[in-house]
């Protein structure tokens, strides 16, 4: 069987790793009715936050079903993907990268909403 060149792998790895991000950005921009022009760099910089913050949710939800299942709760595990595997597990993670998009949108919303309001003067009158 063939295999692909490692550049071309290493390639594939990289653009799977940062579209959850992406998913995430696009995601809370269009939850949050938020009307933002981000620049490449700022596009690419929440790009790769938000993966890795949808990686992490998804591994350290993986760890904790191991740990329920194993009865050993073992923070780093070692996690070796094939690519059918990877196939598998990518609608996951898309999803987990939709809920962490919604999250933030929220969270953003509250705080534009918290800034937002006015504050009632409760000094006194002199």
């Amino acid at each position: 069987m063939a295999e692909f060149p490692d550049l071309a792998v290493n390639l594939i790895y990289t653009v799977l790793c940062l579209v959850p991000g992406f998913v995430s950005l696009q995601t809370a921009i269009y939850a949050g009715d938020f009307d933002v022009e981000l620049s490449e760099f700022e596009k690419s910089t929440w790009s790769l936050v938000g993966s890795g913050v949808s990686l992490s949710v998804l591994y350290f939800a993986y760890a904790f079903g191991m740990g329920l299942r194993t009865g050993q709760f073992i923070l780093i595990r070692s996690i070796d993907l094939g690519w059918v595997a990877l196939v598998v597990a990518y609608p996951g993670l898309l999803a987990v990268a939709v809920v962490v998009g919604l999250v933030v949108a929220k969270a953003l919303a509250w705080t534009r909403l918290a800034h937002s309001s006015p504050t009632p003067d409760v000094r006194a009158d002199s």
